[in-house]
């Protein structure tokens, strides 16, 4: 892998790795980095009808390939660039990182699959990032190297989606950190979640944000010694990251808690380091206190999205770069598209790129549905009762950084309890 910038792009990101002690991590300092990697192909399905263009990727009726069997649940790890998509899927035989080329999957690596330099094989896999003609994934083993998420090893792996060897890039054996869980590959840089040891008592929530450019060297630029900018420091990282437009997107998380983060930042390419987007100090435009929480977000490099509960519990989508500059985008004001009453809520996952929000609202009667919004417009992508692939939907959701231009990666449950992964045209809408 590189370590110069090829990509068109401006390569340089506001990071600041450096390398530190396991016992004293280094906090924010400005150093750019260079590209990791270059260049992109193409992935995709044929499906079925609804008011749009629905292009099956895999469900649970697909044969995983490698001899796994039918698959049985698609994690919330999956990517989608330019129209591929790759995806964590599980089944009998275990689990794997597998993609679509429009006619048939293929696995990028599963527990079948042997873990580069060693006499082991895959065991798990934790999360997935695409861009141009490359993914890259987190997974483990058993072995000698400390891993956190359980006894063995655990590192983060990259190889072309058209073939070739896994190439590892770090590793708990090799460096001094034991946990590498989310990766987040984008505009040539690589930025993974991890640490030397977990801050509470779930696998996706690290006390490092860390970054490399090149094979064997990952430093972390965001730690538990972090400054806030409203005080004290950063209590640890959610799963979720974005990089875009030269920028990065992380969540601060509130420990010991599912699905909820306590705050929302981003780092922008202008030197000032981690900027406040809104915490648990923040009043919340349009509703009722200071949030409760904040579900989950997404950028477009501008604008932030993010779903968050006022201090009555109650969801609602908004956006901002600032505390000072939050707006309602979707409430309990806003009126179902096709229906006659307003949405009673949002659910936790949400996307937004290209100035457009894909979410996931409920209201009475026991309405739910995938929607966007789009320019103070919200349109139906997919709801409850609609048929797909000749099946009844129950719920459908669109996850950060699974919107790419008019394609939106969706997960799926259909009323007879199967599952399955879709791309949806929203190009008609």
């Amino acid at each position: 892998m590189s370590e110069d910038c090829t990509m068109p792009e401006d390569c340089t990101m506001p990071f600041a790795p450096r390398r530190t002690p396991r016992d004293s991590m280094s906090t924010f300092v400005r150093i750019g980095i260079v590209a990791l990697f270059a260049s992109l192909v193409w992935i995709a399905a044929p499906a079925s009808v609804s008011a749009q263009t629905f292009t099956r990727v895999a469900d649970t009726q697909t044969v995983a390939p490698g001899g796994g069997g039918l698959f049985s649940v698609f994690a919330d790890a999956r990517a989608i660039d330019d129209g591929r998509v790759a995806f964590v899927g599980y089944h009998a035989s275990g689990s794997g990182v597998y993609s679509f080329d429009g006619t048939t999957l293929d696995v990028i690596a599963d527990t079948t699959t042997a873990v580069p330099g060693t006499s082991e094989n895959f065991t798990t896999f934790f999360d997935v990032s695409i861009d141009r003609a490359y993914v890259a994934f987190t997974g483990g083993w058993p072995g000698p190297g400390g891993g956190c998420a359980f006894a063995g090893t655990e590192g983060v792996f990259a190889r072309r989606f058209t073939g070739g060897a896994i190439r590892t890039v770090v590793t708990s054996v090799s460096e001094p950190e034991n946990c590498y869980h989310a990766v987040e590959l984008g505009q040539g840089v690589l930025a993974i979640g991890g640490g030397v040891d977990p801050v509470d008592v779930f696998h996706n929530h690290t006390e490092s944000i860390l970054a490399t450019k090149r094979v064997g060297n990952a430093n972390p630029f965001l730690d538990t010694t972090t400054p806030r900018p409203s005080g004290g420091m950063m209590a640890g990282y959610d799963q979720e990251m974005a990089i875009r437009g030269g920028g990065l997107l992380f969540n601060e998380v509130l420990p010991n808690t599912l699905g909820a983060v306590a705050a929302v930042y981003t780092i922008r390419n202008d030197g000032q380091g981690p900027q406040l987007v809104a915490d648990q100090m923040t009043g919340v435009p349009g509703g009722q206190g200071t949030f409760n929480n904040i579900a989950t977000s997404d950028w477009d490099g501008g604008e932030v999205g993010f779903v968050g509960r006022d201090s009555s519990n109650r969801t609602a989508l908004y956006a901002g770069t600032s505390p000072f500059d939050l707006r309602v985008v979707v409430n309990n004001t806003t009126m179902v598209p096709g229906e006659s009453v307003n949405f009673l809520g949002l659910s936790n996952p949400m996307a937004y790129e290209g100035g457009v929000f894909a979410f996931s609202g409920y209201w009475s009667g026991g309405g739910l549905g995938l929607f966007i919004e789009d320019g103070g417009t919200v349109k139906r992508v997919l709801v409850k009762g609609d048929l797909l692939d000749g099946k009844l939907v129950d719920q459908a959701y669109c996850r950060p950084q699974q919107k790419n231009g008019n394609q939106l990666l969706v997960d799926v449950r259909f009323q007879d309890t199967s599952r399955g992964l879709y791309l949806a045209d929203i190009s008609g809408l």
